[in-house]
């Protein structure tokens, strides 16, 4: 009994472990807009009230972003949901 725990302890987390590596490469090929980009993000002003204030506007998602990085991050609108791929 001990040995099939241990295989299916190492199976999961061999999964967990691609699944988790897969999502970091999906999620460096988003796509963002920067033609909707106007609070600057702080310490105080993050991801969650920016997403929140964009969708109060009636966008989809938004999110602190620059499109360079000598730039300050913004929060930066989106119409539609960040491409993930491609």
């Amino acid at each position: 009994m001990g040995i099939s725990k241990t295989i299916v302890t190492c199976f999961l987390l061999v999964l967990f472990t691609v699944l988790l590596s897969n999502q970091n490469i999906l999620v460096s090929g988003e796509k963002t807009s920067f033609d909707h980009c106007d609070t600057l993000c702080t310490d105080y002003y993050g991801w969650h009230e920016c997403l929140t204030d964009c969708t109060i506007e009636g966008y989809v998602s938004g999110l602190c972003a620059s499109p360079s990085p000598n730039q300050p991050k913004r929060c930066c609108c989106q119409k539609h949901p960040l491409i993930i791929g491609d």
